[in-house]
């Protein structure tokens, strides 16, 4: 059953009289690896404080979506209106634009539109928006509302003032 093996014959090599050096070890590695891994170690670490930096410099934006998702629910129609123009006005003002901030509203939502895409402007949501503040009785619909601060969330977002 069982099958003869061949026996294993091994291959003599010739000038066997050599000596081969040991292998070079991966260890220490070369001089230059050290400032290799300084420059990514440093590189992180900024990349950190700038991500933090900016997290923190963006903290007004955070604050003012807070604050139109959780008042707007429970104001009326006019103090809505009030608010989404408190927080452009605030989010203007903590960017260093306190001459935009000051303009008139009608100015002011047209100067915002110019950055805006059409689908997002301040000019879609109508006269409504912006003389709201101005009116005795403003009446919208939940359709209106809720555009109007989806768009004025959307701005707070994607601001470059």
């Amino acid at each position: 059953m069982n099958a003869p093996q061949a026996p294993q014959q091994t291959i003599d090599l010739p000038n066997t009289a050599y000596m081969l050096p040991q292998s070079v070890p991966m260890w220490p590695p070369a001089w230059w690896t050290w400032l290799v891994v300084a420059a990514i170690v440093i590189l992180i670490i900024a990349l950190i404080f700038l991500a933090f930096k900016r997290h923190k410099k963006r903290g007004y934006r955070r604050e003012a979506l807070s604050n139109i998702n959780k008042h707007s629910p429970e104001l009326t129609d006019k103090d809505c209106i009030v608010l989404c123009h408190e927080m452009v006005r605030r989010c203007l003002i903590s960017e260093d634009k306190t001459e935009m901030a000051a303009l008139p509203t009608k100015v002011l939502f047209e100067e915002l539109d110019k950055s805006l895409p059409t689908k997002k402007a301040f000019s879609a949501l109508g006269n409504k928006f912006v003389d709201g503040p101005y009116r005795n009785q403003v009446e919208l619909t939940t359709e209106q509302r809720s555009t109007m601060i989806k768009t004025t969330c959307y701005w707070i977002r994607k601001h470059h003032a």
